[in-house]
């Protein structure tokens, strides 16, 4: 896969690359003894996936989630770059409640929790604390797949990657949605250090399904120093407009001059300060981005770096949207692994997506899934260290 050459001058000024130790041990993996308990009177497990390059990526099935993933620095030293918690009650009982989490049947935010599909008007679970009252769908519901228990089954496929499935079968009506809903996805770790997520999805009745992962990073490898130091590039140059609500309001806007564009690699934190309609002023943001259009199946659509760690991340799609919150609403209730209290800035979540609320309107891709089709969505999560680019 293909770097973009920006972030490498960038980085070449940014940090000075040190020769490689041996690589380092993992002191600090989370342990099945926390993660392996029983919610709703079914089972829960952790499972960890490693490569020969002594990278690991860990998960569950509460909610399908990616839990950490531990890749090394410039020096050799390796961190968990996700945010979480150290065992599953910190998940079931987050103020964020989405960490790691598959999300869904749809992501992000569906006004009022109405949408209308060949001629049927239907009403979803609202539970949107963003915005008074409480009136917009977001992420799937009360009990959306976040929630779920997964059926999982672990394996090695046929280029010798280890991979764990998850499955869910989601009912007719679940949180509203119509149609029987069989989804499943699918988690492998390459030898090349990059995670792969493919989701599945297929249905007896029309419905809708945007499904993604809700993992927040910290390529720093310490969630007490927050990102706005790490430079990003996003391969787009418009983005879904929004209200006041984070609801879209229809429009697709130039990025071009705007504080919110990375199509030029940039910090996190370089325009926080500055007066946005997109924008929570000294805080940050969270922007669906309409990303560029790839001749090729998987396109890049957006690079996070850390200057200081050398560390950095690649990420691919075949969808026309990704989501990036650099994560502005945590406010240090939540305390992560390693007892850190996460606050604002902690981490950055880049979802891969289509877009949001498109069943209301009619000029975004649409994320409607008929009987007979499959809903097939890739992600690649590409880690590397700067002297790799």
């Amino acid at each position: 896969m293909k770097r973009y050459p920006y972030i490498t001058n960038l980085l070449l000024c940014a940090i000075v690359l040190l020769p490689f130790a041996s690589c380092h041990q993992k002191t600090a993996l989370l342990k099945d003894e926390n993660f392996n308990v029983e919610i709703d009177g079914k089972k829960v497990h952790l499972y960890t996936l490693n490569n020969t390059n002594g990278v690991t990526a860990q998960f569950t099935d509460y909610g399908g989630r990616w839990l950490s993933m531990w890749t090394p620095d410039v020096r050799g030293m390796f961190d968990d770059v996700v945010l979480g918690f150290d065992d599953i009650e910190g998940y079931q009982h987050a103020a964020e409640k989405y960490h790691g989490a598959i999300t869904g049947r749809t992501c992000g935010r569906i006004n009022n929790g109405v949408f209308e599909l060949e001629g049927q008007t239907y009403h979803l679970a609202n539970n949107d604390f963003f915005g008074s009252p409480v009136k917009n769908h977001l992420h799937g519901g009360i009990e959306g797949f976040h929630k779920k228990i997964w059926d999982a089954e672990q394996g090695v496929n046929e280029n010798h990657e280890p991979y764990i499935r998850f499955s869910y079968f989601s009912k007719d009506g679940e949180e509203g949605y119509p149609g029987n809903l069989h989804v499943n996805v699918q988690y492998t770790l390459s030898e090349a250090n990059a995670l792969r997520i493919e989701y599945r999805a297929t249905t007896d009745r029309t419905t809708l399904v945007n499904v993604t992962n809700h993992a927040y990073f910290n390529l720093s490898g310490n969630p007490a120093q927050p990102v706005s130091n790490h430079i990003l590039y996003v391969n787009a140059d418009k983005y879904v407009e929004c209200d006041k609500e984070l609801v879209p309001t229809g429009n697709i806007v130039p990025l071009k001059g705007s504080p919110i564009d990375f199509s030029i690699p940039t910090t996190v934190g370089a325009n926080l300060d500055a007066d946005f309609p997109e924008m929570m002023k000294g805080k940050g943001f969270a922007i669906a981005y309409a990303v560029n259009p790839s001749e090729e199946e998987l396109g890049l659509v957006a690079t996070l770096t850390d200057p200081e760690s050398g560390r950095t991340m690649d990420v691919y799609t075949n969808q026309p949207s990704l989501m990036v919150y650099n994560a502005w609403m945590m406010d240090g209730t939540d305390t992560g692994k390693n007892h850190i209290p996460y606050h604002c800035g902690a981490g950055i979540a880049l979802e891969t997506q289509g877009f949001p609320d498109a069943p209301n309107h009619p000029v975004f891709p649409q994320v409607t899934l008929k009987p007979g089709e499959v809903y097939r969505h890739i992600a690649v999560y590409d880690f590397g260290i700067a002297s790799d680019k």
